[in-house]
């Protein structure tokens, strides 16, 4: 053994050691993250099973209602673009859902999709709210579909924007997914990242996400990091990618089951589903009307906040048939 092999080797333990460090991220208390991203709009309901539920509200109290909720590891904030764009003629509420954003974790440790329409009922019978449109990207348009079938006399309309599906991605959809999420999805791997979550992840999964990488900034970054980074966040997020899986492969007796007129709203440069996906809707859904958006990924609220704010004012103030 050389001495050039030794220091190579020293050299290498050395890089391996801060990139360890650089690494390992500590919960942020929940306080911290409160007063960094709560808004004029903010306000929080105490759930029944405890915990409490951040969510925002905006617009008049008198106008119609609908309700947004964010991706896999995303927020309200995911929305804040469009949301004043939409609340000078409804009202717009959006929900950080059980394990994310400044919702965080609950007690019950239950982050299934049954526990979010529980979740959501609860919501609206607090705000006395009978009867209103629901709308979600990715993860929360699988969870806002999945409310229209269960409470149709609750939904007027339903919005899904590059939705989650009816069907599991296939493995061509999951290897083109951020690396965070693969790691995830490996025993080995996925409980190292409650204690190691490097701030490339996040910047990684919003290159993922966007088309335009001008809009995939550091403080976008770490506006994600920091939120996952909340008190118990990451083993909710770890249940969202295990414990799921134990729902079936197919649902699309329930997509069939949905009576509220739907608006479907892809992008075209879509990474993390593919815009292909929304035919399980076209095919199962009755009343369905389609956007495709050219040059704009997983993200069309986010990178065509004004395109997709015209096209659900537009949809919402039709006469359903």
């Amino acid at each position: 053994m050389t001495r050039t092999f030794y220091l190579s080797l020293i050299a290498l333990l050395i890089a391996a050691i801060v990139f360890i460090l650089n690494s390992l991220y500590f919960d942020i208390p929940r306080k911290v993250l409160e007063e960094k991203y709560t808004s004029h709009t903010s306000k929080f309901l105490r759930l029944s099973g405890g915990g409490r539920l951040h969510f925002t509200d905006e617009g008049d109290k008198d106008q119609h209602t609908i309700l947004l909720l964010h991706g896999f590891t995303g927020s309200h904030l995911n929305f804040k673009k469009m949301s004043p764009l939409l609340s000078n003629d409804l009202r717009v509420i959006t929900i950080d859902l059980p394990g994310f954003g400044l919702t965080g974790a609950i007690p019950s440790k239950d982050y299934s999709i049954n526990s979010a329409l529980n979740v959501i009922n609860e919501l609206a019978e607090n705000l006395e709210i009978d009867k209103f449109s629901i709308g979600g990207n990715s993860m929360g348009g699988r969870v806002s579909w999945r409310y229209a079938s269960a409470y149709p006399e609750k939904v007027y309309k339903l919005i899904l924007i590059a939705s989650g599906g009816a069907e599991r991605p296939s493995q061509t959809q999951k290897s083109e997914r951020p690396l965070a999420w693969k790691l995830m999805e490996s025993n080995m791997t996925r409980y190292f990242l409650t204690l190691f979550t490097p701030k490339f992840f996040a910047h990684q999964g919003l290159e993922k996400s966007l088309y335009d990488q001008a809009l995939a900034t550091r403080s976008l970054a770490e506006e994600f990091h920091d939120l996952v980074l909340m008190e118990g966040s990451r083993d909710a997020i770890l249940f969202d990618m295990t414990g799921n899986k134990n729902e079936p492969n197919s649902h699309l007796t329930l997509l069939q089951q949905i009576k509220a007129p739907t608006l479907i709203i892809h992008g075209e440069e879509d990474k993390i589903i593919d815009v292909e996906s929304h035919l399980q809707f076209l095919k199962n859904i009755k009343d369905v009307q389609v956007k495709i958006y050219p040059k704009v990924g997983h993200l069309p609220m986010y990178e065509a906040p004004n395109l997709t704010a015209i096209d659900i004012k537009a949809f919402l103030t039709e006469k359903s048939n």
